[in-house]
């Protein structure tokens, strides 16, 4: 569960760790796909981590805590 925690603190640290890994793995050889694929791949995870990393952000624009209140401006 800390590794969870951690994750959730720091989302963009952890989408670039896995993003950096499919052409690791790549370039070592541990998996033979065309550079079209990999690239696809690469393509669609980057595009769903950051989906899943934009849930654990505040948005700047108009932030709310989790009773919906505002947390700037006017009430």
């Amino acid at each position: 569960m800390r590794l969870f925690r951690q994750i959730q603190r720091e989302p963009v640290l952890f989408q670039g760790l896995i993003q950096a890994l499919f052409p690791l793995l790549f370039a070592f050889g541990a998996f033979e796909l065309h550079e079209s694929q990999l690239g696809s791949i690469y393509a669609f995870t980057a595009a769903l981590l950051s989906f899943l990393t934009r849930t654990q952000v505040t948005p700047l624009a108009n932030p709310r805590n989790n009773s919906g209140n505002r947390l700037t401006g006017q009430q």
